[in-house]
Order: structure tokens, then sequence, then C-alpha cells
């Protein structure tokens, strides 16, 4: 799933949660980037839902030729729909129909080449997770305006379509018969509010560092754990690091000195908290990273690796230089 912008995906149907039975954990979205590795995108792409879910499939829902997301939860929102409103990249939808055997070609096996390269894609009659979809193949395509496809019905009965146009849904049929309707045009898209997360609302400032701002709770004992790690990028100063507590402005000091917290920490306002608590509920730990330029690069959740998302924003620099 391609997207720019903030939270191209928008969530329907998101109220409050009952009492979690997995601990309220994030769930995850990755986006595959042009060299073939991924990236987790769950936060920036809107996926944030803290729901207990049970089912997921991703579905073209509305004809416009971008998959969206619908989950079923074990209680409320029991279901969710996560519309894809991301900038619109090119693809294909491809529906196979067998003149002998199963006639959804469910033995079948689609090659689609681009100049990108070639890639398979079998035909499932269940897809995602405990959930069944009508077997259509979705091809992202990216720029690509056309892809060659080879359809395989069976072992030893492969069949060439030829260069098939994107932005079309296709119906091919065994024997080299091949139809296709044109995507449904996408309606206006409304304008998504900017998350009120600036660096600055977040108690930093722009000073050509990143920044690591560090939500927390004195009662919390993984904020706990995280605070040695922090502490010492505040003391190497590469970093700027700032912390929010979860308690009262007249408690936020005193609870921090507890937890032998030195660096600068502040109440944790609403207009920060509100967007990072879907339904409602606020996890913690939960530590925000902005790149140097004073982008909200990663939201780090509880169970994620605090150290392995800091490298990742801004790579340590080698104490040791390099051959000459």
């Amino acid at each position: 799933m391609q997207s720019v912008g903030p939270s191209p995906l928008k969530k329907v149907g998101q109220t409050g949660f009952e009492q979690s039975f997995s601990g309220w954990e994030p769930k995850k979205l990755w986006l595959q980037r042009e060299d073939g590795t991924f990236e987790e995108c769950a936060f920036s792409d809107g996926f944030e839902s803290r729901a207990d879910g049970r089912a997921l499939v991703a579905q073209d829902l509305d004809g416009d030729g971008h998959q969206e997301l619908l989950m079923l939860n074990r209680a409320k929102p029991r279901l969710q729909l996560f519309v894809n409103e991301g900038v619109p990249g090119n693809s294909m939808e491809l529906r196979l129909r067998a003149t002998k055997g199963d006639p959804e070609a469910s033995t079948a096996t689609v090659k689609v080449k681009t100049a990108a390269g070639l890639r398979a894609f079998p035909v499932l009659l269940t897809r995602g997770y405990v959930s069944s979809v009508d077997p259509t193949i979705h091809v992202g395509l990216g720029t690509e305006t056309q892809a060659e496809v080879e359809v395989t019905w069976r072992p030893g009965v492969t069949e060439s379509f030829g260069a098939l146009q994107a932005g079309r849904r296709w119906a091919l049929t065994e024997g080299g018969a091949k139809d296709s309707t044109a995507f449904a045009a996408r309606p206006p898209r409304a304008p998504v509010p900017k998350l009120p997360l600036s660096l600055e609302q977040a108690g930093g400032t722009k000073d050509g560092r990143p920044t690591a701002v560090q939500l927390f709770a004195s009662w919390c004992k993984p904020c706990l754990k995280e605070v040695p790690v922090l502490s010492k990028l505040a003391q190497e100063g590469r970093w700027q690091v700032r912390g929010l507590a979860a308690h009262p402005p007249e408690q936020a000091q005193a609870e921090a000195t507890k937890m032998g917290i030195g660096y600068p920490v502040a109440a944790l306002m609403p207009e920060v908290a509100d967007p990072l608590s879907p339904g409602g509920q606020l996890a913690l730990p939960t530590v925000l990273l902005y790149d140097a330029s004073g982008r909200l690069a990663r939201v780090v959740r509880g169970g994620e690796s605090l150290e392995a998302a800091l490298a990742e924003v801004a790579p340590p620099v080698s104490a040791t230089p390099p051959p000459p």
C-alpha cells in the first residue's frame, strides 16, 4: 500500500473500546520500498487501531483500484473500515475464469512482468487472516502504465495475455479471451487535518538535532526501563530529549524526579495525548522520535525496541574512523 501525507487511511467506526485481552497491542502495517525492502508505517498511514483484532481482509471495496482494510474485532468497535485515501499509484485487478476444472481457477498462478521485474501471484479463495474474499488478484504497479501478464492455469497449461493496461479491472478467460472495465473515479478527497504533533507542541525546539519525546507516568514500569537509554542520549548531547508526564502539571516534575529523569519535563497536554489515544486509550510507554528537520519520524510503542528505532532515525556516529 503506497501512501504520501498524513493519515491516508481514514478510520470508520472508531468508537470507545472495551477491555483489551491483548494489552492494547498496536497493529502493524508495512510499506514496500522501491528496493524491495519494507518499512513499518501503521501510525503514519492511520492504521493505529488498538482494538483486539480477530479477522482482517484487504479488498478494493469502492472500485477505485486501491485496496481498503476491513477488520473484525473481539469487542467494540466490532468492525473497522480503513479507507485508502493515499496518493494514488497505478494498479490493475485480474479475475480469472477457467474452462476446465474449478471455474474460479483456484489452481492458477499469474506472472506479472514490468520494468521493475517479475512477480508471481497465486489465485487464492481464502485471503487475509481468518477471512475469505473473492479470488481477484490486485497488482500494484507504482508508476508503470502496463504489464505483461501470463497465466499458468494448471501444470502444463500456460497462456500469455500480452501487455495489459493499468487502471482497469481485467477478466481473463482460459483460451485467450479478455475484457476489462476502468476503475471507478476516486471521489474528491476530503481534507485530512494534520495531527497536532509538531515538535514545538511536543515540547521540543528545532536546533538541528533529532529529538526524543518520552510520554511517561511514574506507575509505568516499562517507562522506567527507557529512562537510562534516554538519559544517556541527553548526556551525549547528540539528541534533544524531553519528557511529557501523564500527571497533573503540579506533579509532573516530582514524578519525574522519582523516576530518576534528569532531562526537561512538562505535563502531557490533551493536544498531544488525544491523537495518540485511539478510542480514548493512551498506551504507555510511547516515545515520539523527530528527525533533525523536526519531522515526526517514528512513534515507538511498548514492546518495540527503542534502541533500534533511535538508530533508524539517526544512525549513531561510528567511533572508529573509516580506513584510508
